[in-house]
């Protein structure tokens, strides 16, 4: 089918034709968020949950003269604590709740993502035995038992076109995730599973969707808008997705961005005005319920089938709520007691802290909440290679920050006053189902490394003091911090590496001064590095570690790993110590948003400037 956008202008005949409207409803990136409640922060979050969704979902499809199709496009079982502690505890044989709310809700399809599978495949075909509601995935394939998912679904629809007929229209949907999610949950999924590229999935089960019927395809693509070109086994592929012909509309998600928007630079294949990507219509409606995707389609009927001939393509922000309507009353009666039971574990005091321990400086100064992930990874390493051939190696530990504004707002930081440090603390610093693990790498796999890293700040001119310092399409959860070293960062080279870890100027290097124990690392020293699984297996768009080097892999969760810490320290008492600095830049700073509550924790060399742009406050570093 050709998609025809809205500017275009059609032949008489065409005016003539029957017309009819389809509206296709998206979220994405759910991460188990039902309420709107933050559950690391432990308070009510107006800017969340899907239950800010719902009365606007029931209004868009209850329209007499439209036909609306909601759908979710994966990442919705996982991603706070309350996902954590069903999957430890279960739901007592009630239907879990995320899916009892799109049942409720009753959306017409559901993609997998890829944090779907973090708690293995016998925990998600649990999860989704009483969906009512297909679950599509076309690029993966279990060796044993009955498929998860189907590779796609023709679901039949009646319009009204304006010439006061009604006509049948067949939609097929299909849907993508990453393929590395057997890779990243490697530990978990022990070869149950098998994953094809997106692209050549794409080929292969479009045909097949034609051959069923189908007059118009939707993708669930759980894959963000990446390069424009086909790289095989890309993890963001949507762009791809879009020219392969016979699709007419995209659905992304998975890194947590809005399209359309003004955050994406236009390109020939990237309209981020209309929201279209290769001139069909595509939608990415952020996370964590924040937007609701909007596409509306004006189809045209001949004796040949359906056309669209025009499209929309809006983000819908969730309504705030003064007191609840019926419908969001229901959702919340279904997750009330999983909720209560997680405020209760949640609540639980492991450790006490003398100190501050904040995340509003993250990337940018000595960092608290990473130093102690770090010297848990670390002590959880050495206690684990201690009777190993390679005990004698310098353990590393790599962390980076999780909670550090950015989409998610000023309300996304980490902020533990001195006193009690609870359970839900230790969740925020590390909010994943991700193992430990020890992985040997080289004093030239560490230069990489950190070159990866340093991609998330801007190119720095000398001599100014008004220029952004961090580059918004490389996020923070990609600036790891290295500690067990010494090293900075000149930021008046250019960055090496692009935001999907592609090599942009291969003889860029802002890495200088790294040392550890005060001696220069040479290319050929050797370390250990404690890590999680995901970075380990390529994740982030970071150099993968081969099997060989992959020296032990936990058995118990990386946050696990914390809280143990955490408890046998019990007390927390020095500030962060530095890591890393910047290369000093003579009469030089850059600004940088961070939450107005960062103005009381102003490490040395940053100042307040005042209020910014969508609740944050501008800061200055000198250099």
């Amino acid at each position: 089918m050709n998609v025809k956008g809205p500017e275009l202008n059609t032949v008489d005949v065409r005016r003539a034709l029957p017309r009819a409207r389809l509206r296709i409803l998206e979220t994405t990136d759910l991460h188990m968020q039902l309420l709107a409640y933050d559950y690391f922060g432990d308070h009510a979050d107006a800017h969340t949950g899907l239950i800010h969704l719902a009365d606007q979902i029931e209004t868009l499809r209850s329209g007499p003269d439209d036909t609306a199709l909601l759908f979710d496009n994966g990442d919705f079982i996982q991603g706070n604590p309350l996902a954590d502690y069903i999957a430890t505890n279960g739901t007592g044989g009630q239907t879990h709740p995320m899916v009892a709310a799109l049942n409720t809700l009753a959306y017409d399809a559901v993609a997998l993502g890829n944090h779907e599978f973090n708690y293995g495949l016998p925990f998600l075909e649990n999860a989704l035995k009483d969906a009512c509601f297909p679950i599509i995935c076309a690029n993966i394939a279990q060796r044993h038992g009955a498929p998860i998912a189907q590779p796609f679904v023709i679901l039949e629809r009646d319009l009204p076109c304006d010439d006061g007929m009604t006509r049948r229209l067949k939609i097929g949907v299909t849907g993508f995730v990453p393929p590395q999610i057997t890779i990243w949950d490697q530990s978990i999924l022990d070869g149950a599973l098998e994953t094809d590229d997106i692209i050549a999935s794409a080929q292969k089960v479009i045909p097949l969707i034609k051959a069923a019927g189908a007059d118009i395809i939707v993708a669930l693509c759980h894959s963000g808008i990446g390069a424009t070109d086909h790289i095989v086994y890309m993890e963001n592929a949507a762009v791809p997705l879009a020219a392969v012909a016979g699709i007419d509309v995209i659905l992304s998600g998975h890194t947590h961005e809005v399209f359309p928007g003004d955050s994406r630079s236009p390109c020939h294949a990237v309209d981020p005005d209309r929201g279209t990507l290769h001139g069909k219509p595509a939608v990415m409606a952020g996370f964590y319920g924040n937007y609701l995707g909007i596409i509306d389609l004006q189809l045209a009927h001949d004796s040949d089938g359906w056309q669209v001939m025009a499209h929309s393509v809006r983000l819908q922000e969730g309504a705030a709520m003064d007191t609840r309507s019926p419908l969001q009353q229901t959702l919340t009666d279904q997750v009330q007691a999983a909720h209560l039971a997680t405020l209760a574990h949640i609540r639980q005091p492991i450790a006490r802290t003398e100190v501050a321990i904040h995340s509003y400086f993250a990337t940018i100064a000595p960092d608290l909440t990473q130093q102690l992930l770090a010297q848990a990874q670390q002590n959880g390493i050495a206690a684990a290679m201690a009777d190993t051939a390679h005990h004698d190696l310098p353990i590393l530990s790599a962390t980076a920050p999780f909670r550090f504004g950015g989409r998610a707002g000023p309300g996304h930081f980490i902020d533990i006053p001195p006193g009690t440090v609870a359970l839900r603390d230790a969740a925020a610093i590390y909010p994943f189902a991700n193992k430990l693990c020890a992985i040997r790498r080289s004093g030239s796999d560490i230069r990489n490394w950190l070159e990866r890293a340093a991609s998330h700040f801007r190119q720095i001119t000398p001599g100014r003091h008004d220029q952004p310092l961090i580059d918004q399409h490389h996020p923070a959860y990609n600036c790891d911090t290295l500690f067990g070293l010494t090293y900075e960062f000149d930021l008046t080279q250019p960055a090496r590496f692009g935001p999907d870890g592609s090599i942009h100027n291969p003889d860029a290097s802002r890495l200088r001064n790294l040392c550890y124990q005060g001696k220069p690392v040479a290319c050929d020293d050797a370390f250990i590095v404690a890590t999680n699984g995901y970075r380990t297996n390529g994740g982030g768009g970071f150099q993968g570690v081969p099997k060989i080097d992959i020296l032990y892999t936990s058995v118990e969760t990386t946050r696990d790993v914390l809280v143990a810490y955490l408890r046998a320290l019990d007390t927390v008492a020095q500030p962060a110590t530095p890591t890393w600095q910047f290369t000093p830049i003579p009469n030089t700073g850059a600004v940088f948003q961070s939450a107005p509550a960062a103005k009381h924790h102003l490490p040395h060399g940053i100042t307040h400037v005042g209020p910014d742009t969508d609740g944050f406050d501008c800061y200055l570093i000198t250099f």
